[in-house]
């Protein structure tokens, strides 16, 4: 059972009493290597280890195990080598989440020492993750591309909060030349969810990231149109090193994933749950049969983290909509 402050600190004068009468013997001296030795009531040592001696390569060990929130509010007031290390090494920054989800994020939103903390340090982020709810994407935009041109993941989800221009995002894509993964989620009906809302986006990932390899381009719902939207496919279709592909409630149809298939040549994994438009045929079927891994548009959507809304179905089409409640 954990003991309160006041009962540790009338155990410890207990002992100096006693250390005064000659009844116990005055602790020992500090080992050079294991840390503080001392001796308990009953008169036997006790060995306890000096954690601001740790060495840096073992420090970082146990650093990089924690949710940075965790090393900026806890581990990093711990001593004086912790707290440099928790600001300094940049290896503990590789990645930082700020997602809604995540700790940090939590934190981030309400802690102004958090939130300046992550600013200062964004620099060495090799992997960056954050969405809309935060308040704070324009910042990140107009700063991240800068100081970080060797970022390789950027996974953003957009909610109704964010302030987000397809401007401000584009040309913050267009600076990161490096990025192997990308991901643009949606978790509201906004004005990128319409039809080739984000065309423009995908045109700019695909003349400026050559390295891509994995893509999300996740819409809330399916939305029906009067007509077929294949202005992104075809953008996607022009990132030739595409290893794996979600679009969720996507508005292609048949030649527009041709059009991926064709021009994505090192694609193994496909996911196109609740794009309704596509019918998968003979033709569809063939070209999808080299991929390793298939989510159809009626799949099921366990797995499937992001939250999203009733695909909104043609009014002439009625028995499409059980696709929804019928999962495979």
């Amino acid at each position: 059972m954990a003991t309160s402050p006041s009962s540790r600190i009338r155990h410890r004068h207990r002992r100096l009493r006693l250390v005064e009468q000659g009844q116990l013997s005055p602790p020992l001296q500090p080992d050079e290597y294991t840390g503080f030795v001392t001796k308990d009531d009953d008169g036997e040592e006790e060995q306890t280890r000096n954690w601001a001696e740790l060495p840096l390569d073992a420090l970082l060990a146990v650093l990089v195990r924690l949710d940075l929130a965790d090393v900026l509010l806890g581990a990093g007031h711990l001593c004086r080598p912790w707290r440099r290390a928790a600001r300094e090494e940049p290896v503990l920054w590789r990645r930082i989440d700020i997602g809604r989800s995540s700790k940090l994020g939590m934190d981030y939103r309400f802690q102004p020492a958090v939130r300046a903390a992550v600013r200062r340090r964004v620099r060495w982020c090799e992997a960056f993750c954050a969405d809309g709810s935060n308040g704070d994407l324009d910042f990140f935009f107009v700063f991240l591309p800068d100081v970080t041109p060797h970022l390789k993941s950027l996974r953003l989800t957009l909610t109704e909060c964010n302030t987000v221009t397809k401007q401000g995002l584009n040309k913050a894509i267009s600076k990161l030349g490096m990025l192997e993964e990308l991901e643009l989620s949606l978790t509201c009906d906004t004005a990128l969810s319409r039809s080739d809302g984000l065309a423009a986006t995908c045109a700019v990932a695909a003349g400026a990231c050559p390295l891509l390899k994995h893509l999300w381009l996740n819409k809330y719902r399916f939305q029906w149109q009067s007509n077929v939207g294949d202005g992104e496919a075809i953008e996607v279709a022009k990132m030739h090193g595409l290893r794996s592909l979600q679009l969720f409630g996507n508005s292609l149809g048949n030649a527009g994933l041709a059009a991926i298939l064709d021009g994505c040549v090192s694609l193994e994994s496909l996911d196109i749950r609740h794009c309704f438009y596509v019918e998968m045929n003979d033709e569809m079927r063939g070209k999808c049969a080299r991929l390793k891994t298939l989510k159809l548009p009626e799949y099921s959507m366990d797995g499937y983290e992001l939250s999203f809304g009733c695909p909104e179905m043609d009014p002439g089409s009625p028995d499409r909509i059980l696709y929804y409640f019928s999962p495979i």
